[in-house]
């Protein structure tokens, strides 16, 4: 497989009919687990999305596990959702902070699109909910609120707005330190580029 360049997404060889924000195709995404895309070897399937499935992977270079984000096949051929894809990784690279997942690298090998970032060993919010059956005590609510403020805080520094804050995009350890994660809606403050690219079909 030829080499990713971190940062840059190839031209496309062929623009793609009218651009929407509406999924082209609704079939189920084949299970990418055990193969290989460039330097990463997809170990199992930790989650799915509306845009983009994640696996743990090994970095084989660096013999180090992270959480390997690849976008959708059937959306691969939709510039507005490689925008959006770039966008994330873009916007959340600019951000290193204790509670916010980072991203190590970007790229596309063969029309495989992928965001390489920070594996977090745990559970999201939804998950933990799920497992207690019942709502979580004040003082770790508190201690959850405090560091996912503390992520966003340090965003808005940045001029960066998350837009999408809800169970599934925090993340908690099993040490109970959490991290925010998914800034696939975010966008900067004054870029209207990245603002319309949810004015369509989205709410």
């Amino acid at each position: 497989l030829a080499r990713a360049q971190p940062g840059i997404f190839p031209a496309r060889m062929s623009a793609s009919p009218a651009t929407t924000l509406t999924p082209p195709g609704e079939r189920p995404e084949a299970d990418l687990t055990g193969r290989k895309i460039g330097d990463y070897q997809l170990l199992r399937r930790l989650g799915r999305g509306g845009m983009a499935d994640v696996y743990l992977a090994e970095q084989l270079s660096l013999q180090r596990q992270v959480a390997l984000k690849v976008l959708k096949a059937n959306l691969a051929s939709d510039d507005a959702y490689i925008r959006r894809f770039q966008n994330e990784a873009q916007a959340a690279a600019k951000l290193v902070h204790a509670n916010i997942v980072q991203i190590y690298e970007v790229g596309c090998i063969e029309g495989t699109y992928y965001i390489s970032q920070e594996y977090v060993p745990g559970q999201n919010i939804k998950q933990l909910l799920g497992r207690l059956g019942h709502g979580i005590g004040a003082v770790q609510a508190i201690n959850i609120l405090r560091q996912a403020a503390a992520a966003l805080h340090k965003a808005a520094e940045q001029k960066i707005i998350h837009r999408d804050i809800k169970p599934e995009n925090i993340m908690v350890t099993p040490g109970g330190e959490v991290k925010v994660a998914d800034f696939g809606l975010a966008r900067v403050a004054r870029d209207s580029e990245a603002l319309n690219l949810t004015q369509v079909g989205i709410t």
